[in-house]
């Protein structure tokens, strides 16, 4: 029988050592079943206990995982449901309830089926995040900062940064948003409470990683019951909807509409959460149990993704269905309506009377204040991966609020259907940081050095991945030109040049030498010192009777 159980963490926190190609491993716990040393085998490298190297919410609160060569186990599978829901509900956020209804209004139930598509990949996306996470006991993050160089690794952190605070936006206006609804209170006052409030769930954490994610659950049901009710009761055409899951359509000027359901769904931070939060799953990485407990994990968490992402779509296409059906009524009846996120409770009243605006506003409500935890978390693991420094969830929501404020009370103030400009801004910053972060996600599980030689990507895998990441640079690259007014020939000069830009970044970010590569392969001393520098590899050496690495102080 499985036995799963709850735990108190009771080793210190450990500081990470980046100077080398592999991931050491920590001590062993102290009922030492778990996370002990092993030696290496040939070509094999070392990989920790699935910790993080600092500080983070599941110190001290994780799930223990024995490992037994079985068959497929709900309870066990039960053990494993949680980071899924964390990383869902990001695309259920403020921002993607107002693109699913803009969705609604520009081309009704026919994009559904694209919907489905990009829910499918992001499972496959994500998958993979979780995949990188549980093999080498590291986030994202930090193999970011251990394989490039430091001057890059910088400008990743400051991408991320970007494109958590964007999120945080939204989400923060989003929710102010709905307490105007409920209590009429004015925008601007529902962005001051809403930046405040996000103290209270802080809390939340302290009583384990378990409630945690129950919290975030329960707020993601209420959407989803919220939506579920209201489509019950406006009754959409039922053909249209299923017709429009399955056949491909994409109707006359909705391409643009297109390309940024995919932009909406896949989210660049959540491959760094997700990377992070299945560290709170402590495996049994013993010599003779860690290749079939990582494998077991993987599979497990491979379908926990899957059902909490089919979910997010499930909630996703209700609220497409919902606004689909309100604006047929309105339209038939000559009443015009505003398709924005501020408008959708007139909407909605105006179809199924006044009660269904509060029910609009308490998932909205419900989802806003749930993102907006999960930001903060995905912006501690960045500061803390990046940077080697524990953060405080409490000084990363100060630093985030502060920010996210400024343009979050521009918005409430300026009158807030300028949202879905900002919005579209949002939507291409997320889609440039989401091209440059999914590379590294990829690169880095297609070397041995890295994830070790029997999880490192095959010749298959690696096309697929390629492909698969050819295909999204392109898509978020066409949404972003798309959306840039062209009014002037200094707007196309800028345009050029910021894809030159950006097209050298992401050229840098999948040709470069990873440092595991540089180590293995001898690369080192035969490089001028020049391109040592170029690479990030002007402080690192190999040792000529051992083959490890270190990085020298300089």
């Amino acid at each position: 029988m499985n036995a799963i159980r709850a735990s108190r963490d009771s080793t210190p926190s450990r500081k990470a050592s980046n100077s080398n190609s592999s991931i050491s491993s920590s001590d062993a716990d102290k009922d030492g079943d778990i996370g002990g040393k092993q030696a290496d085998a040939p070509g094999q490298v070392t990989l920790d206990d699935a910790s993080t190297a600092v500080e983070d919410m599941f110190q001290n609160h994780y799930v223990k995982i024995e490992y037994s060569d079985s068959r497929f186990s709900l309870k066990k599978l039960l053990s494993f449901v949680g980071p899924g829901l964390l990383v869902s509900q990001a695309l259920l956020d403020p921002g993607n309830i107002e693109s699913d209804i803009s969705q609604a209004d520009a081309s009704g139930y026919k994009l559904l089926w694209l919907l489905l598509l990009a829910h499918i990949i992001c499972i496959f996306v994500q998958s993979l995040a979780a995949r990188l996470g549980v093999v080498t006991g590291r986030h994202l993050a930090q193999h970011i900062k251990a394989q490039y160089p430091w001057a890059f690794a910088v400008v990743f952190w400051l991408l991320a940064e970007v494109a958590i605070i964007g999120a945080d936006i939204q989400e923060v206006v989003g929710t102010a948003t709905a307490l105007h609804i409920l209590t009429s209170l004015p925008i601007w006052a529902g962005v001051v409470i809403t930046a405040v409030d996000s103290f209270l769930f802080l809390y939340v954490q302290k009583l384990g990683v378990r409630v945690t994610e129950l919290v975030f659950g329960l707020l993601i049901s209420t959407l989803a019951v919220c939506f579920f009710v209201e489509m019950v009761m406006i009754k959409p055409d039922v053909k249209e909807m299923f017709k429009g899951m399955f056949v491909p359509l994409i109707p006359q000027g909705a391409v643009v509409q297109a390309v940024g359901i995919i932009g909406s769904v896949l989210m660049p931070h959540n491959l760094f959460l997700h990377s992070a939060l299945v560290g709170s799953r402590k495996l049994d990485r013993r010599a003779e149990n860690r290749e079939g407990a990582i494998r077991e994990a993987m599979r497990y968490f491979r379908i926990e993704t899957s059902i909490c992402l089919v979910y997010a779509y499930l909630i996703n296409m209700a609220v497409v269905v919902v606004f689909c059906k309100a604006f047929e009524v309105l339209s038939a009846a000559g009443t015009p309506y505003t398709a924005s996120l501020a408008d959708g409770a007139s909407v909605l009243s105006s179809v199924l009377g006044s009660g269904s605006k509060y029910v609009y506003a308490i998932g909205l409500l419900a989802i806003g204040q749930s993102t907006t935890m999960s930001g903060t978390l995905s912006g501690q693991y960045v500061t803390e991966g990046f940077w080697n420094m524990p953060v405080k969830p409490w000084q990363r929501v100060v630093v985030t609020r502060a920010i996210s404020l400024v343009p979050a009370l521009v918005v409430a103030l300026t009158a807030s259907e300028h949202m879905d400009l900002l919005s579209e801004i949002i939507n291409v910053v997320q889609a440039v940081v989401l091209s440059v972060t999914i590379i590294p996600l990829l690169k880095l599980q297609a070397y041995a050095e890295i994830v070790g030689p029997e999880f490192a990507f095959g010749r298959t895998a690696r096309l697929a991945v390629a492909a698969l990441t050819l295909a999204i640079i392109t898509l978020n690259a066409y949404m972003a030109v798309s959306v840039i007014p062209l009014g002037s020939a200094g707007m196309y000069v800028a345009l050029v040049a910021a894809v030159a830009v950006y097209a050298a970044v992401v050229l840098y970010t999948a040709a470069f030498p990873l440092r595991c590569v540089w180590a293995s392969r001898a690369l080192v001393d035969r490089a001028p010192r020049a391109i040592r520098w170029l690479f990030g590899r002007s402080a690192f050496s190999v040792d000529a009777h051992t083959g490890d690495t270190a990085d020298d102080e300089e």
